[in-house]
């Protein structure tokens, strides 16, 4: 007869096995933005396979939009903790991500190969326009949720929105934004002295040459900061790739996060193929790991600590200045796509059509968008 051990060894072995599978699956069907990605994992792990019931599975969701990094792999990778342990939230962490890095990588790979091509090149210039009008209904969006009236919110957007225009680092506007609308609640009188500080420039920007060390620790950052809707990436991505180390011009960034658009999964994917016009198949393998490294070590350390903690009214006074400022750092990356979008008349119509759909169909897909843009690029350039 088999011992304990040996049951035991199989028992976690298939159970691993059904964590690897059901998150590949996930990962490769991944659609839809975090509404849709939510909408699969909920009717996997819950509704199918059972593994957690509904109230858990939405105190996860709950707990996962007050940290940073990506809600649906952090969901995941608890979904596979609790069926698996430990090793279970690394196996589904892996390989709910291993898709989209795949992909990314193989567009990678064409996109440096056939960028020249003229249809390539057409197909890719309706993109553009449709991220941006993303970008744009995000914006919208995200302020009638967030702001609600709210007047200290609302002077910290427009006070993070003018830092941001002058060139003042994100990471110190999102989070000083958090401090602020803390002190606003809390020592009212000293406001102003901290509002002051909230626009002071107080990081040096260090310019060095490119290295793979460099390079792994500027997305490890990146998804150890990453708060609210991953359009803040493009900005820190902006910041550190384009802006201060020129490894990227902000075309290919453009098209990194249309690239993280179009494939499964969180839009975090960008990293990879980004990482990838940088320093080939070892870049987007060490942009990957750094930016999602981060997510594994809050999910094994603290969902539980979020999920009562996040009723905590100081707290949640903190997260709201780090939620508004994340919308005034998306509008000015939405200016700045929509100066670099619509030089060409073509691109204006794009954008416009774009929009006018993200508007009036806010259930739309963003694939479907992103489609319309990359297929009306080519129809307007061929006219």
């Amino acid at each position: 007869m088999p011992s304990i051990n040996t049951v035991h060894s199989e028992s976690t072995t298939t159970k691993l096995k059904e964590i690897a599978f059901s998150c590949l699956k996930l990962g490769t069907i991944g659609y839809g933005g975090i509404a849709g990605m939510v909408a699969t994992i909920e009717n996997e792990m819950v509704v199918r396979r059972k593994w957690i019931d509904h109230q858990h599975f939405m105190d996860v969701l709950s707990a996962s939009y007050v940290i940073p990094g990506p809600n649906a792999v952090e969901i995941v990778m608890h979904c596979g903790k609790e069926r698996g342990g430990r090793l279970g939230l690394i196996v589904a962490g892996f390989c709910y991500i291993l898709p989209a890095m795949v992909i990314c990588l193989l567009l990678g790979y064409f996109y440096q190969k056939y960028n020249a091509l003229p249809d390539v090149q057409k197909f890719m210039f309706g993109i553009r326009p449709a991220t941006t009008a993303l970008v744009i209904g995000t914006v919208f969006r995200l302020w009638d949720k967030t702001i609600r009236g709210n007047p200290v919110l609302i002077v910290l957007c427009l006070l993070v929105f003018v830092g941001s225009l002058l060139g003042i680092s994100e990471v110190i506007l999102i989070l000083g934004a958090g401090v602020v609308n803390y002190l606003a609640y809390t020592a009212k009188d000293n406001m102003q002295l901290f509002t002051g500080l909230l626009l002071s420039p107080v990081l040096l920007q260090i310019h060095t040459r490119f290295s793979e060390s460099k390079l792994f620790l500027i997305f490890l950052k990146i998804g150890t900061i990453l708060y609210g809707s991953g359009y803040v990436l493009f900005a820190y991505m902006d910041e550190s790739l384009v802006r201060n180390n020129q490894w990227l011009t902000r075309q290919q960034l453009m098209d990194a996060i249309a690239v993280g658009q179009l494939t499964p999964g969180p839009i975090l994917s960008s990293a990879t193929f980004a990482g990838y016009l940088i320093n080939g198949t070892t870049g987007g393998v060490l942009a990957t790991i750094g930016i999602f490294l981060p997510s594994f070590f809050i999910s094994f350390f603290l969902h539980k600590v979020l999920s009562s903690a996040r009723n905590i009214q100081l707290l949640r006074l903190f997260l709201n200045g780090l939620s508004a400022a994340s919308i005034s750092i998306i509008a000015v990356v939405g200016i700045r796509l929509a100066t670099s979008s619509t030089q060409e008349w073509q691109g204006t119509v794009i954008l416009a059509v774009c929009l006018a759909l993200t508007i009036l169909w806010k259930k739309l897909s963003t694939i479907i968008i992103i489609l319309v843009g990359s297929i009306g690029g080519f129809l307007l350039l061929n006219m």
